[in-house]
């Protein structure tokens, strides 16, 4: 039986998905998951029949499943035993819920995307607004989704929905939806990673820093501040900072903003994703 399973598991990498019962427990498993995350565990078990570090195995599904949401990231997560994201247990003053909860909100402010055109390095600054929310299923998720507005000296917009979670590491990985792009912001990177929470000099709390992608050759530069909302569900409140067991906390190891020099080089524009 373990040997037809894996004949069945190497056809879905060279054709669809092939449906087929089995006489064992795992498919009944499997059967809670949906198409694309049963496809994938199939994949994964047949590429890795001893299974895979966890760097390895959520590299692997972002690169071979980029169009994948951040719920379905979860699910196959769970399902080869790293369920780490949407059935997460926060132990009490957990840095990554702490991490979840300063990033969720509305931030504002400055943009340059690094992008490859005609064989050129090109980029180009503008203002966003981005909106993370939580997903509303587990108030312990460490995950969720968001919308983007991006608005250019001339006036133009766009509007750009993502999804986004938060890794063991601190590490906040965003993709977004139309393109598939997924950018990568190093936690424990001083030189190339991001600040998130209250910087001591503003006053206020403050989402600097880089984002790689991981998936094609763009890059990205934030320089946001956070608006005039709570941390959490959006309710409007006249500070800046975040309040509760937060308050006052920071994320991530960069320390120098470095948005005017990124700004300095590039052009106004909207580069669409």
């Amino acid at each position: 039986m373990k040997q037809i399973a894996k004949f069945l598991m190497a056809l879905t990498l060279v054709a669809v998905p092939v449906g087929f019962t089995s006489c064992d427990n795992e498919e009944e498993h499997y059967n809670y998951y949906n198409d694309l995350v049963t496809e994938a565990v199939r994949n994964y078990w047949y590429t890795y029949p001893g299974g895979a570090d966890y760097y390895t195995t959520r590299d692997w599904f972002l690169y071979y499943y980029p169009s994948a949401t951040a719920v379905e990231f979860a699910e196959f997560m769970n399902a080869v035993n790293y369920g780490y994201v949407d059935n997460y247990n926060p132990k009490e003053n957990d840095p990554l819920m702490a991490e979840v909860q300063m990033l969720s909100g509305e931030w504002a402010g400055d943009m340059t995307i690094y992008f490859d055109e005609k064989g050129k390095r090109m980029s180009q600054t503008f203002h966003a607004n981005m909106k993370f929310f939580q997903y509303e299923t587990s108030k312990n998720s460490l995950s969720g989704h968001g919308i983007e507005v991006d608005t250019a000296d001339n006036g133009a917009t766009q509007t750009l929905e993502f999804s986004w979670f938060v890794d063991k590491n601190g590490d906040i990985y965003i993709r977004y939806t139309k393109s598939g792009t997924i950018f990568r912001m190093d936690a424990n990177s001083s030189k190339k990673g991001f600040h998130l929470g209250y910087e001591q000099q503003k006053g206020y709390d403050t989402f600097f820093g880089y984002g790689v992608s991981t998936n094609t050759t763009d890059e990205f530069y934030i320089d946001l501040a956070r608006q005039a909302t709570n941390n959490s569900k959006g309710r409007m409140v006249k500070t800046r900072t975040a309040t509760g067991t937060i308050a006052g906390k920071a994320f991530g190891k960069a320390t120098l903003n470095n948005a005017a020099e990124h700004k300095a080089k590039a052009v106004s524009g909207l580069r669409e994703r």
